[in-house]
């Protein structure tokens, strides 16, 4: 069929029309000024319905377009400022400033971060560049009020905060700030009251204003009316986590526990995407301990909201410090799984791994989460921890350090640094570290606990007595504290009331292996070994899940001549914790006590086998193989020991000792020994296999020094006393050879040193 002209015509006009609008709609698409406008749009209205995450995504998207674009710059630092990300914000805003200085609102918010960043001086710019274009703005007044409450210009700030209030008399806000100003003087309180009244009738939802009343209410002792600002708070602004905390922390004060537990309860219901906000019910229930309830609750609320995050951080939390090890390694490797990058996420799996004795691994982990979160104080602390775990106490100082740096004020990176001075035995630094913590914040516990260590170790007794008791007043169930004071009992030898201190301790924390153990010992040192094997039976009755205990059990039994129950007690450890080194330990002592070393080179090699990286494991597989006369094997062990970690001193100890008793590379065994002597100074093994080096390779004096310090610190070590002989022999000092070697006979006759001992004192006789 043929097409008339006509119909052709129209044909063609109908395609280049659409064909024109086609090209018209793609265009717009293309433009970029439309499409940086439409993330910008779809920002503000994720913003406006609380979806931070996605707001944050598309003002990124519109940056990406234009990275010029201030508003966009500006609409990103109001919803990172919602969300706590103060760093990211402030970095938008002063992008924002820089592109658009007439940006008010931008400077005014730049401003209240400079406060808050400790920076009054820079705030006070910001203020100051708003009223030279806006001599009438109240903002930038109020912002002056601030910086003069930051400098303790009490007046000052009252000044600034009526001009605020002269131009917009209406502003909930600027009440408030007048009501806490004033409320902080008892002549004026009354009249504060009043103002922050008059903010809340303004502005119900402002939360400050009901808060700071609430506190001036409570202060009065009228609790129902702070009770009732505190909810209206949280009415005002349900995702307001400080609200919740702060009746959370009434109920608290008035020892209404489960209203308190109740509140953050509903908290983490409520703001269950919200890391402080499902993490306040966990730090209620360590706070109480009552870690077993807690970890319960927390699979209530993870079963009701299964894609939480932070739920899931605060359950692993408790389960790792209820050492639920099973369930926690489930949860962790869970949320390994589905957010990786989470800091949280890495701490925790930092710390199981640091449970199970995978120092290096866990090291290895926190490093990388260090890498990726620079500013991350939590994971700083952790990856300190884990250094210290594996014995790089340069690189843990260094990350407690880091830490400070990031925040002065944070007590945890101060425990990692005393930690460290105890571990030192830098009393000293202790003491200057208790005193900071003190400064940052007097109504801390432990920091009179570090200060009491500090001052018991200079036998400053009734100094440390006070600062442990200070603790307990302070915090009447910190356990450590009653624990410390109990040791300190126990130096002055008042066992009895040492003991009634570590009953206490364990009345507040039934998991302190520590205070059991010294419990144990010192119904050990008064002869009551069947008193302290029960008293432990009866705290694993209580904490049934602790391996710690069980190793402590094993140690008693075997110690007190009944290896075959201490061996079950081992295994029960075992079985409770598979990476609990300690109880290889105690399973070792038992079965070599028992009569059967093969079972425990066995266990170790299968330890060895499924840690790798263990070092100790190593070591100690090491030694036994050595104790059976397995020289090949044991160096073996040894070597792989210092491929792990090359400054292993006991390793590499071990291994120059039998590098020289099989004839093999005398100055690979001296570096080798030289590595233990640095690293174990006072110790005479130590010293006798550097010595002993020292001989073979002719130092026959370097060598007899070393062997009169060892002799000293173990007099009765048959095979120093050979070696010293030996020496005397060389240095043709037969008399003090010849009582040496016949010391060395005396201390281990029927023995290959007796032996040779006796075969050189027949070539000097």
């Amino acid at each position: 069929m043929r097409i008339s002209p006509a119909s052709a015509a129209r044909r063609v006009s109908v395609v280049l029309t659409v064909s024109l609008a086609l090209g018209f709609t793609a265009g717009c698409h293309r433009d970029p000024n439309k499409q940086k406008q439409r993330y910008l749009e779809s920002g503000k209205r994720y913003a406006d319905q609380g979806k931070l995450k996605e707001a944050t995504i598309q003002f990124q998207n519109s940056l990406k377009v234009d990275r010029n674009f201030a508003e966009a710059h500006y609409q990103l630092s109001k919803v990172l400022l919602k969300q706590g990300s103060m760093m990211p914000a402030y970095g938008e805003l002063m992008r924002t400033v820089d592109l658009q200085p007439a940006n008010l609102p931008a400077r005014i918010d730049l401003g209240n971060i400079l406060i808050a960043g400790r920076q009054p001086a820079k705030a006070a710019e910001q203020a100051n560049a708003v009223l030279a274009i806006d001599p009438n703005n109240a903002d930038a007044y109020a912002l002056l009020s601030s910086v003069a409450l930051a400098r303790g210009d009490r007046a000052e700030a009252l000044t600034q905060i009526q001009k605020a209030l002269a131009i917009d008399p209406n502003r909930a806000a600027f009440h408030a700030s007048l009501g806490f100003l004033q409320s902080a003087d008892p002549t004026t309180s009354a009249a504060g009251e009043d103002q922050l009244r008059k903010a809340v009738s303004l502005d119900t939802k402002n939360v400050t204003a009901h808060l700071v009343l609430a506190a001036l209410l409570q202060k009065k002792g009228d609790v129902q009316g702070a009770e009732d600002q505190m909810k209206g708070a949280i009415a005002g602004d349900p995702k307001n986590v400080m609200a919740r905390a702060s009746l959370a922390e009434l109920y608290m004060a008035h020892n209404d526990t489960a209203k308190a537990e109740a509140t953050l309860r509903q908290a983490a219901e409520d703001l269950s995407d919200s890391e402080s906000g499902a993490g306040m019910l966990a730090t209620f229930y360590i706070r109480t301990n009552q870690l077993a309830p807690g970890a319960a609750t927390y699979a209530d609320l993870v079963s009701k909201h299964p894609k939480s995050t932070p739920l899931k951080v605060a359950y692993l939390r408790l389960l790792i410090l209820n050492k639920d090890l099973p369930k926690a390694r489930t949860v962790g490797a869970e949320l390994a799984k589905t957010d990786p990058n989470v800091p949280e996420v890495a701490v925790l799996n930092g710390m199981i791994l640091l449970n199970d004795g995978k120092t290096t691994e866990a090291f290895n982990a926190l490093q990388k989460a260090a890498k990726a979160n620079p500013d991350s104080l939590v994971v700083k602390i952790w990856l300190g921890r884990a250094a210290r775990a594996k014995g790089d106490i340069t690189v843990a100082q260094q990350s407690f350090r880091d830490a400070v740096k990031l925040n002065p004020k944070s007590l945890e990176a101060q425990s990692g640094l005393a930690e460290i001075s105890v571990e030192t035995h830098d009393f000293s630094g202790l003491e200057q570290i208790a005193n900071s913590a003190i400064a940052i914040n007097p109504q801390f516990p432990n920091a009179y606990i570090w200060r009491g260590m500090a001052e018991g170790n200079q036998k400053n007794f009734d100094k440390a007595e006070a600062d442990f008791r200070q603790a307990i007043k302070l915090d009447p169930k910190n356990s450590a504290a009653y624990l410390e004071l109990a040791q300190l009992r126990l130096v002055q030898q008042k066992i009895p009331e040492a003991m009634t201190l570590l009953e206490q301790t364990l009345v507040i924390n039934p998991n302190s292996s520590r205070a059991l153990r010294l419990l144990a010992s010192a119904l050990m040192f008064e002869k009551q070994p069947a008193k302290a094997v029960t008293r432990v039976q009866d705290q694993i009755a209580k904490s049934p899940q602790n391996s710690d205990m069980y190793d402590l059990l094993a140690d008693l039994q075997t110690s007190t001549g009944d290896p075959k129950s201490g061996l079950a007690s081992a295994q029960k450890a075992m079985e409770i914790n598979p990476s609990d080194s300690a109880a290889v330990v105690a399973y070792t002592r038992a079965v070599i006590t028992a009569g059967d070393p093969a079972k425990a080179v066995a266990k170790w090699q299968q330890w060895t086998k499924d840690h790798p990286t263990d070092v100790r494991g190593f070591t100690l597989l090491g030694s036994l193989q050595e104790s059976q006369g397995d020289r090949t094997a044991a160096m073996d062990s040894y070597k792989k020991a210092l491929a792990i970690q090359p400054e292993t001193p006991v390793a590499a100890n071990n291994l120059a000792f039998l590098m020289v008793e099989t004839g093999q590379n005398l100055d690979v065994a001296l570096s080798l020994a030289q590595i233990a002597r640095r690293a174990m100074p006072n110790s005479p093994s130590s010293a006798d296999t550097l010595a002993w080096i020292y001989y073979q390779k002719g130092n026959y004096n370097s060598a007899r020094d070393l062997l009169e310090e060892a002799i000293k610190a173990a007099p009765n070590d048959a095979a120093i006393h050979y070696h010293l002989g030996m020496t005397y022999a060389k240095l043709s000092n037969s008399t003090d050879a010849v009582t040496h070697l016949k010391k060395a006979a005396a201390l281990a006759p029927n023995t290959q040193t007796a032996k040779d001992a006796d075969k050189e004192l027949a070539l000097l006789g």
